[in-house]
């Protein structure tokens, strides 16, 4: 059970990082707050800022993240169709188990492209743009994320409460 609310909090997140960071680019809206890839704007924002990242090591991230998004973007709308698709099967409160089961297996073929997509970008950052000091505050980071979760979970369990 805490595995799947693990790897469903990473998805919900990895899903609604990728719908920001595709939304970025679409004319009109640029990054939170309209700042774009600066200190507080889109996704490099706040761990940019967080890893005390140089102009440099900003500019090789996006780079290669630009790299990355010709893979990313297609799974991100192949979730929102499976998603559209869920949403017609369970129209109106009804619920087909069998086809319901079908788009959920799709989904979680995709959310688990999308999660080794991630990795493979987050280990090329962390090995090829990081220094040392960053990777220690990557890796810290890291664990109180798991951390988190751990708490959650733990709370929605029950197992934190006190009778």
């Amino acid at each position: 059970m805490k595995r799947w609310i693990g790897i469903l909090s990473v998805a919900l997140l990895l899903v609604i990082a990728g719908v920001v960071m595709v939304r970025a680019d679409e004319g009109g809206w640029r990054g939170w707050h309209h700042r774009g890839w600066a200190f507080g704007g889109g996704p490099l924002g706040i761990v940019g800022h967080a890893l005390n990242l140089s102009d440099a090591q900003r500019a090789q991230v996006k780079t290669s993240w630009e790299g990355e998004r010709p893979v990313v973007a297609p799974l991100l709308k192949e979730l929102a169709d499976e998603s559209r698709e869920m949403d017609a099967a369970t129209a109106k409160g009804t619920v087909d188990d069998e086809r319901v089961r079908e788009i959920a297996g799709r989904q979680g073929q995709t959310v688990a492209k999308l999660l080794v997509e991630k990795e493979r970008f987050r280990a090329k950052v962390y090995n090829g743009v990081l220094n040392d000091e960053q990777r220690a505050k990557a890796d810290a980071f890291a664990k109180k994320w798991h951390e988190r979760l751990e708490g959650m979970a733990n709370r929605m369990s029950g197992a934190d409460l006190h009778p």
